[in-house]
């Protein structure tokens, strides 16, 4: 290979651009590294990148190898790794190079990794971009995906440490790969007859195929890349079959791929069972099915290589209707788990889905807000290479389109995907732009010569009709002279429309990336998982090492810890102990689930929840409490949600009798809750004060969309109650009542104290104004046996927190039993006990110990 050409003044400028765009890149997400903070855990995202410093650190401490099973979350159980191995693997070598040791250093080089990815995808969609249109689109595409904002740039930012951006890495490095062989091909199709042709499209096969494990190794999303070349596949055999060639190219370079893929999956291992967003047995069972499809599609078309063409592509849906039914009869099971994880993959009614942001549907105001002016470049840019696919046939273009069209609806499924949508998104708009370019700077061609493709992109097709058609051009231009003239105007004109597209993404992208300020780790949640990890007991796990699953015993001594999945990841990072939930959504639902216990209304029903988990702290924040609360209630029962809980209501404007305004409302449901009874109450008997009543006409009947209240007033609980007992149902069928109140910790019923839950810890941010009651942001709760005080009436104790608080601890008494939570005279967690309980009725004084709050007995 002559190396002097790289060394040639316009490669030289391409290059310098290249790193212009590269380094633009990097300063753009970098930002926050450079702002003189030397404590990096504040710019730490709060879910999957601390798991993946975790998992990174683990690595570490173990190198080379990685953890397929981590005991340290999802509790009980442990958690099945579905992530792949590369990431964290990468992580820990660069770690290790650098020579970052302690958690400050390995979290300061770790963060620059996603940043690095996005830096790398410059040159790859340069590359990717020049072998399907040109030098100019590729430069264009390459800034576009520099600056492309979203999902892509969130992702790769400095701070978001997760392995997104390196999945949209290396499926473009094997789109690059595979789509490079699709142009050597079209030039240089593959003979079945003559084995000299097979040697260079075998070894792009090759290459292919390690670029597809790679990105296996990082995640099993990889096949989704698989399907992307499953549909490819017929489209490239009916262009060849077209051309003349009976598509033993397609048939050589997909079986080499898949064969490759097939080896280094079973390299990597089979790991879980389940769907293909694990390494299960489904992959090479995928991988086999499109290597026996390359095979069918070639039978076919040799048996039919003297009829026409459009007698293959016949035959090609009959076949694929005809297997599909086949599958479906004869291996049922098989055909059942194809299709649920391609349902679930591209989208699910699950309701469960909407509560996951980044699992929720694309909406059209998501799209214009990420990629608004380019989604136009993009639309131009798939007209482009439909006219190139139709004038050259290259399979390039048919993959590229192919590409966009399935990561577009992918997206539209799960918001999640437009990571992956941003590439396509750069290349085609690259493409359009580039096309433009090409058509202004030969404005006296016609449009087919203006696009100025070269030997190397028009793949062969159109060197033949070059040389043929020079002595016509003379005469072909002075006949057609008032034409070009008009075409020279419509280039212009289509010139200034496409440049203004491009400025205003460009200038509206840039605005967006540098507007975004930093990632800030919850200080509430650090300070409370750091006091977390140091003042409760040690569970008994080394969090370095690495375990198997297979016969995998807990030590005695193990606990969980109960909050919702959002935080599962936190609490195992800085808290070092074991969540039952984490943000892989395990320990959410079912009967013990995270939801069940929230939303439960039954201390009985919530204790056994704990006992079934062996779980000893409960930790409960503002946003479950509140923004949170409506996913909770779904996951516990989609088929009503959030509706026992807050009720959204209209109220009357009474300066306008027409018209309403809607006010949420919280019901009685909402605060027998428990996280309503421990975030608001502190776990204490509580009495209501004044509530509104409210007498509101139901939807059935004033066919509206949530009740309109027709009357109300605001009193004292005692009193709406008797008016809650007077009134008539059956002599008002169209109306009901309700209480109800506004705030968070204004019950509308009494709420029972809960007798097993102690709050040892709270965090220092108040969440509340001063005139209203005092509710820290994050607080942690132990779950005890309660000691028993024989006795009649309410018990009364002062307890105070470690951030100065003070509240009175209340309990009723229950069948001659008050069951209570806190040892009387000390200190337990950080909170301070600094007298007795007092009996409110007859004045009596009990002390208790914490050891008969932990065992259950008798004060």
């Amino acid at each position: 290979m002559k190396f002097s050409k790289y060394l040639q003044p316009f490669t030289i400028i391409i290059g310098i651009a290249l790193l212009l765009i590269a380094s633009l890149s990097f300063f753009i997400r970098t930002i926050p590294a450079f702002s003189g903070n030397t404590d990096v855990l504040l710019f730490v995202g709060m879910d999957d990148p601390t798991y993946q410093l975790r998992r990174i650190e683990q690595v570490i401490a173990n190198y080379p190898n990685v953890s397929w099973f981590d005991p340290m979350t999802f509790f009980p159980y442990g958690q099945p790794m579905h992530w792949g191995p590369l990431f964290p693997f990468i992580g820990a070598t660069v770690c290790i190079l650098l020579g970052a040791t302690t958690r400050p250093e390995l979290i300061s080089v770790s963060l620059f990794i996603t940043c690095v990815m996005a830096v790398l995808m410059v040159p790859v969609v340069y590359l990717l971009v020049k072998k399907i249109a040109d030098w100019k689109a590729g430069i264009i595409a390459a800034f576009f995906i520099a600056i492309i904002p979203g999902q892509f740039f969130f992702r790769s930012y400095y701070g978001y440490l997760d392995h997104h951006i390196g999945e949209v890495l290396f499926s473009t490095i094997f789109c690059l790969c595979y789509i490079s062989t699709l142009v050597y091909c079209r030039k240089h199709p593959v003979d079945i007859s003559n084995k000299e042709t097979w040697k260079k499209p075998a070894l792009f096969a090759f290459i292919c195929g390690i670029a597809y494990v790679i990105g296996l190794s990082l995640m099993p999303t990889m096949i989704l890349f698989a399907l992307l070349v499953g549909i490819f596949t017929p489209v490239w055999f009916i262009i060849q079959r077209y051309l003349g060639h009976l598509g033993a190219s397609a048939l050589l370079v997909n079986s080499i791929t898949f064969i490759v893929a097939i080896i280094g999956f079973f390299l990597i291992g089979i790991h879980a069972q389940g769907g293909l967003n694990y390494y299960t047995l489904g992959h090479p069972i995928a991988y086999f099915l499109l290597i026996l499809g390359n095979i069918i599609l070639f039978a076919f078309s040799f048996r039919l290589k003297d009829k026409p063409y459009w007698y293959y592509i016949a035959v090609i849906l009959g076949v694929t209707v005809l297997g599909i039914i086949l599958l479906a009869v004869l291996l049922p099971d098989l055909f059942k788990y194809l299709v649920d994880n391609a349902i679930g993959f591209f989208g699910s009614d699950d309701i469960h889905w909407k509560t996951i942001q980044e699992a929720r549907p694309w909406t059209f105001d998501d799209a214009w807000r990420t990629f608004q002016y380019s989604l136009l470049l993009f639309g131009a840019g798939v007209a482009v290479l439909l006219y190139r696919l139709k004038k050259e046939l290259c399979p390039s273009h048919a993959f590229t389109l192919i590409w966009a069209v399935v990561i577009f609806f992918s997206t539209w499924q799960h918001i999640r995907y437009e990571y992956y949508l941003a590439v396509p998104v750069a290349i085609l708009s690259g493409i359009a732009v580039g096309f433009v370019l090409n058509l202004v700077k030969k404005p006296v061609q016609t449009p087919d010569e203006s696009l100025s493709i070269t030997e190397d992109q028009d793949h062969g097709h159109n060197a033949a009709k070059k040389k043929s058609g020079k002595e016509h051009q003379k005469p072909a231009v002075s006949a057609g002279r008032n034409k070009i003239r008009t075409l020279k105007g419509a280039s212009y004109i289509l010139l200034a429309i496409v440049l203004v597209l491009a400025l205003l993404f460009s200038y509206l992208s840039l605005g967006r990336d540098l507007s975004v300020g930093a990632y800030n780790l919850n200080t509430d949640w650090r300070e409370t998982t750091e006091w977390l990890e140091k003042n409760t007991p040690d569970p008994g796990l080394d969090y370095y090492a690495i375990y198997n699953k297979e016969n995998y015993t807990y030590p005695d001594q193990a606990y969980g810890v109960m909050s919702w999945w959002d935080y599962g990841h936190i609490i195992t990072f800085l808290g070092k102990r074991m969540p039952n939930a984490n943000p892989f959504q395990y320990g959410v639902n079912g009967p013990n689930g995270s939801a069940r216990f929230f939303m439960s209304q039954d201390e009985r029903e919530a204790n056994a929840i704990l006992d079934n988990l062996s779980t000893r702290y409960v930790i409960t924040d503002y946003e479950m409490d509140t923004g949170k609360f409506w996913a909770m209630s779904t996951w516990h029962n989609p088929d009503v949600g959030v509706y026992p809980y807050q009720r959204t209501f209209i109220f009357p404007n009474p300066d306008d009798p027409k018209s309403g305004v809607n006010y949420p409302l919280l019901t009685e449901e909402y605060y027998q809750t428990m996280i309503s009874r421990l975030y608001n109450f502190d776990g204490s008997y509580t009495q209501p004060d004044n509530v509104h009543f409210l007498t509101y006409m139901r939807e059935s009947a004033s066919g509206l969309a949530a009740p309109l209240v027709v009357g109300g007033t605001q009193t004292n609980y005692t009193a709406a109650k008797t008016m809650i007992d007077a009134f008539d149902q059956e002599a008002n069928p169209q109306y009901d009542v309700i209480l109800a109140n506004f705030g968070y910790s204004d019950p509308v019923s009494p709420v029972p104290a809960l007798g097993h839950y102690r709050l040892i810890f709270e965090s220092k941010t108040r969440t509340t104004p001063a005139d209203m009651d005092d509710l820290r942001y994050v607080k942690i709760f132990e779950y005890v046996k309660g000691a028993k005080i024989p006795g009649e009436g309410i018990l009364e104790l002062e307890v105070n927190t470690n951030v100065g608080r003070t509240f009175t601890y209340r309990t009723q008494s229950v069948n001659g039993t008050f069951t209570v939570p806190y040892p009387t005279e000390t200190t337990i967690g950080a909170v301070t006990v600094p007298g007795r309980y007092r009996n409110v009725e007859t004045g009596a004084m009990y002390s208790i110990t914490n050891e008969q709050t932990k065992q259950g007995l008798t004060g």
